[in-house]
């Protein structure tokens, strides 16, 4: 019986997220598969490239300036118990 993988596959194996069994009918159907072969390979090339860009992890000044500055715009009182 052949499988046939979708797209859906090929992100499951570039993440490392398919079951070892199911890994190895994967790579057999890359070597015979073109298509998938491109698929595979596009993919590999975009998550290599994510993995390289510098992201900024934190949030600019101005940004937490407007959070709190709109956060000041609402009178919140916590009742006294």
């Amino acid at each position: 019986m052949i499988q046939t993988f979708t797209l859906d596959d090929v992100v499951r194996y570039t993440y490392e997220e398919m079951s070892a069994e199911e890994a190895q009918r994967f790579e057999e159907a890359l070597c015979l598969d073109s298509e998938l072969m491109d698929m595979f390979h596009q993919l590999h090339s975009v998550k290599s490239r994510l993995e390289n860009i510098s992201i900024e992890k934190e949030p600019s000044r101005q940004t937490v300036n407007n959070i709190l500055a709109y956060s000041k715009t609402f009178d919140i009182r916590v009742a006294e118990e």
